[in-house]
């Protein structure tokens, strides 16, 4: 009967993972009572990725093969991610938004920029193995550093509260308009994450940058 158990507490996470951030699930295993503790502040680097002229593409392939589309890059993605201890916290149709959480400030900003490498090299290959008759898809990608709020926070409304586990602040804001602003696949990185990773990768200044 305990093994029994254990098989179907092993099932439930295993389905678990499909959907739930890694960083949640950690989380769940140190807690004794399975308690989610509250957002705090640490320092982390954020990465928002989106894939260029989405409405454009949705409207010419269709709902059903930008589906197929979008599920082929990002499953390649999620590797790349995974293998650099990044936390995929939030998905739109066209974007990801991922956290990058190591105790060691510096790495956790390496991980973050080889992640956005290897995910724009990634697309290339895709890109040069089968376009199906249309343009590449342009994966835009901004990069940022520094204190956070992450954790689990709870929004209210009329209709009741929900929890959902994110991060937020103006690290996060940052890395968020950066990719707004990226265009033609860029990488845009903010300059805390460019000092910290400084030697490693080739970066070009683009000067100031007005962000909303």
């Amino acid at each position: 009967a305990a093994l029994r158990k254990v098989e179907i507490l092993e099932g439930i996470k295993s389905n678990l993972c499909k959907f739930v951030p890694t960083a949640v699930t950690r989380l769940m295993e140190r807690s004794p009572d399975g308690e989610i503790q509250e957002a705090e502040e640490r320092d982390i680097s954020v990465l928002f990725l989106d894939i260029e002229g989405y409405t454009r593409i949705t409207e010419e392939l269709g709902a059903t093969e930008v589906n197929n589309l979008t599920e082929r890059y990002f499953s390649v993605f999620m590797d790349a991610i995974y293998q650099n201890n990044g936390d995929v916290v939030e998905t739109a149709g066209d974007g990801l938004m991922v956290l990058f959480m190591t105790d060691d400030t510096n790495r956790h900003a390496m991980e973050a920029i080889q992640t956005a490498v290897t995910i724009r090299q990634k697309a290339q290959c895709i890109n040069a193995e089968c376009t199906l008759g249309r343009d590449p898809v342009i994966i835009n990608m901004g990069v940022s550093s520094g204190r956070a709020f992450v954790g689990a926070s709870k929004f209210d409304s009329y209709t009741g509260g929900r929890w959902a586990y994110t991060s937020h602040g103006t690290t996060t804001n940052v890395a968020a308009r950066l990719c707004g602003q990226a265009r033609g696949g860029e990488i845009l990185v903010a300059r805390d994450t460019a000092k910290r990773t400084h030697g490693s990768f080739a970066y070009q200044c683009v000067g100031p940058v007005k962000l909303k």
